[in-house]
Parts: C-alpha cells; sequence; structure tokens
C-alpha cells in the first residue's frame, strides 16, 4: 500500500513540476516546490531536477529507488494557472490533503479554459499601443500599434497551432506587425513614426521575463539552466532581428529609400 502512496506521490509531484514550467515557472521555483511538497508526504530526502524541458524525481523508500522524468516540449506564460498551481503547493505543504484529493484539484486547475480570444487580442493591442505611447510616438502610431499587436497574436496562436519551433513563431509574428508601418509609410503617410511604432508593438515578442530568469540562474550558479535558456533568448532575438529587417528590405529594394 505504501508503494503505492509513493507512485501516487511521485505521479503528482512531476505533473505539478511540469505544469509549472509549462507555464511560466521559474526553474528553482519547480524544484523547491515539488520538494517542499515531497517532505510534507514524508519523503524529505527525496531529488528533483528541473531544466526547461524536463522534470525528474527520485524517492528513495526501502529497498527501493522510485524514478519518473517528464518532458516539457513547450511553455509559455499564464500567469492565472501559475498563480493557481503556486497556490496548490502552498495548501498540500500547509494541509497535507490525501493524495488523490490533491491530484484531483490539480486536474481542475489544468482543465480549466483558456483566457477568451478577446481578452487576448485587446491584451496584445492595448501593450502595443501603450509601449508605443511610453517610447514617444502620438495617438496615430498607437493606434496603429493596437493593429499591429494584434496580428502579432493571430500570427503567434496559427503558428502555435501548426506546432512550429520558436525561431519560425517570431520570425513570421516580427514580419508580419512590421509590414503594417512600413507599408503606410511608402504609402506617403508621413504622420506616423514607423520606429516607434516597430518598437512598441516589438515587446510582445522581447523574451524580457526570460532574459531576466538566465541572470538569475547565472548568479545563483545554475549554469545548465542559464545556458538552454539563453541559447532560447538569443535563437528569439535572432529571429525577432530577421523577421524586422526583410520586409525592410524588401521594400527598399522595390521602392528605393524613403
Amino acid at each position: 500500500m505504501h508503494s503505492k502512496h509513493v507512485e501516487l506521490c511521485l505521479n503528482f509531484c512531476c505533473e505539478v513540476g511540469r505544469q509549472l514550467i509549462r507555464n511560466g515557472a521559474e526553474i528553482y521555483r519547480v524544484e523547491e516546490s515539488a520538494s517542499r511538497m515531497l517532505a510534507a508526504y514524508g519523503y524529505p530526502d527525496a531529488e528533483v531536477f528541473a531544466v526547461p524541458s524536463c522534470v525528474i524525481i527520485s524517492i528513495h523508500y526501502g529497498e527501493r529507488n522510485y524514478t519518473k522524468s517528464v518532458r516539457i516540449k513547450s511553455s509559455a506564460n499564464n500567469l492565472d494557472k501559475l498563480d493557481r498551481l503556486n497556490a496548490l503547493c502552498r495548501s498540500v505543504c500547509r494541509d497535507v490533503p490525501e493524495i488523490e484529493t490533491a491530484t484531483q484539484e490539480l486536474r481542475a486547475i489544468i482543465g480549466r479554459p483558456a483566457y477568451p480570444a478577446w481578452v487576448s487580442y485587446l491584451g496584445h493591442g492595448c501593450v502595443a499601443a501603450f509601449f508605443t505611447l511610453f517610447w514617444g510616438g502620438h495617438a496615430l502610431d498607437a493606434a496603429i500599434a493596437f493593429l499591429c499587436g494584434m496580428i502579432v497574436k493571430a500570427a503567434v496562436g496559427y503558428m502555435v497551432r501548426r506546432n512550429a519551433n520558436a525561431f519560425f513563431i517570431n520570425l513570421i509574428a516580427s514580419m508580419l506587425l512590421v509590414m503594417v508601418p512600413v507599408t503606410l509609410t511608402y504609402a506617403g503617410c508621413a504622420a506616423i513614426h514607423t520606429d516607434k511604432i516597430i518598437i512598441g508593438a516589438i515587446m510582445l515578442l522581447v523574451p524580457g521575463i526570460a532574459i531576466t530568469n538566465v541572470m538569475r540562474d547565472v548568479i545563483i550558479g545554475d549554469f545548465m539552466t542559464a545556458i538552454s535558456k539563453l541559447a532560447e533568448v538569443l535563437l528569439v532575438a535572432m529571429a525577432i532581428a530577421v523577421g524586422i529587417a526583410i520586409p525592410f528590405g524588401i521594400a527598399h529594394a522595390l521602392f528605393g529609400g524613403i
């Protein structure tokens, strides 16, 4: 019976770790959360190892070692689910519910519907518009950036549904958002600030959280995680740079300088 309890704890903590990473949690948070929950269930000597693409947990009980690993193929930032997962971890450590009860709560969190599409489009548009204003654009620039933000949301959503990798997702999204202000500029709309519109909209794609986490991982000495996340950051940055350059290059080749 206790062997079954070990396996249930192992499955539960691995799934919590996977969901934390998938929804944008830091690696140290995943390892600490899983370790604390296992200690609460009576396994203080369990080993937890996590990287952005994998979680491995090992529990030594009696004469046996129980080990499980789970893969994480994609991740995003969903602060609603992340907050609920953190609350579940704290609840498990504080109240130590039955593992079946905790698993049911975890399934309820996983099964929560995503944000409605209109909320996501509105959020992307507002972020692009306000960043454009922040960088010195005027009202017309912000309105165009709002449209660019919604284009980014549509492009990213389409590419994710096609299981594209991070490079091509950011490449296509940055290309499409740049086409709007570049087209307007070459069409003779001199009242807009192309640079401020692009800078404001491109903030939707800049991996700011990942960059911050890389610096934190370097400071605490977790170099393996830092290197893997840094590679991802550099890949995304390269895709954004190439995606911005392509429309400008095509427009310059067809119509010349402005």
